[in-house]
Parts: structure tokens; sequence; C-alpha cells
């Protein structure tokens, strides 16, 4: 019996040191669905964990097309890249590759809005005008649903080691009852 609860506790704290090993993105600037309504000259990454060097991060608007980026520094947790001009305005993905200080390879991605006001020029046509308002009108819609589906799918990375030890530590005490009532 106490040969059985040894290896249980041995498997539980091999895996969970395991999953808690690996680093996450904790926050960034702008946020994941963000609109951004001042120009944007830089990105800010923060991560759970030390990154290495060799860490980098891309930018590519709604085609594809990755954007120039001038200098990306690290420092500790953070990683932070810089544009030579401004953002335009658009829908912007993030895609970064790190190395955590465990060595291990991590990536993830992100999306923002960049909507800066232009300075108004007068609208000849009335129906112009009207299809530009309802276009600015759909576009915080889609970036909701974005926003939902990425909340969803960044859980904290001790969620899972979690669960699996207080199940694992269920069974083992219906296990141990169970043994004392016979």
């Amino acid at each position: 019996m106490k040969k059985l609860l040894l290896i249980t506790l041995v498997f539980m704290f091999a895996f969970a040191t395991n999953a808690l090993a690996h680093t996450g993105l904790e926050i960034s600037s702008p946020e994941d669905g963000e609109i951004i309504t001042e120009e944007l000259r830089e990105i800010s990454l923060t991560f759970e964990g030390k990154v290495e060097q060799s860490s980098t991060f891309e930018l590519n608007n709604s085609n594809g097309q990755s954007i120039p980026i001038e200098e990306v520094s690290i420092e500790e947790t953070q990683m932070t890249g810089t544009f030579p001009s401004t953002v335009e305005n658009g829908d912007y993905t993030v895609v970064w590759n790190i190395i955590g200080a465990d060595g291990h390879p991590i990536t993830g991605e992100f999306s923002f809005t960049v909507d800066v006001p232009v300075s108004e020029t007068p609208v000849e046509n009335e129906d112009e005008a009207n299809s530009q308002d309802i276009n600015q009108e759909e576009t915080p819609l889609e970036n909701v649903e974005d926003t939902k589906t990425n909340e969803q799918s960044q859980l904290p990375s001790y969620l899972i080691p979690v669960i699996v030890i207080v199940i694992i530590a269920i069974i083992v005490g219906i296990f141990v009852g169970l043994r004392r009532k016979k």
C-alpha cells in the first residue's frame, strides 16, 4: 500500500514540474483584441518567466505581410520591438517565438486593431459616408468574438497539473478508505 502511494506521488510531482516549467505570455501592449486609437510605434510582451536573447516576434497585417521591426530588445521577462514609423490603420497579428529559461521553444500569437482617427476630408457623396460608418461599426463586433475565443484558450499553465493532482489525491483517498473498511 505504501509503495502504491509513493509511486503515485513520484509520478504526480514528476509531471507537475514539467508542466509548470514552460513560460507563457503574461501581458502584452497592445493587448489581445484591443483597438488602438493612438499612434503605435512599439509593441511590448511580458512573459511569465525569463526568455532567452534569441527570442523574437513578428507583426503581420491582415494580408499576411510582415511589418518591419526596427529593433527587438529583451530584458529578463520582457521583449520590446520598435517600428521605424507608426503602424498604419488595420488589423494585425503578433506571432512570437521564444525560448524559455528551461530551453524549450514556445510560440503564440495575438491580434489587435489600429484605428487612429484620420483628419477628416469632406465627403462628396452621402452614400459613401454611410457605408464607412457601417464598416466602422462592424469591426468591434468581430474583435469581441476573437477576444472571447483567445481568453478561453489562455488558461494558466499550472491549472492542468493542479487538477491532475487533486484527482489522483481523491482516488488515493478512496482507495485508502476502502482498504481500512476491510
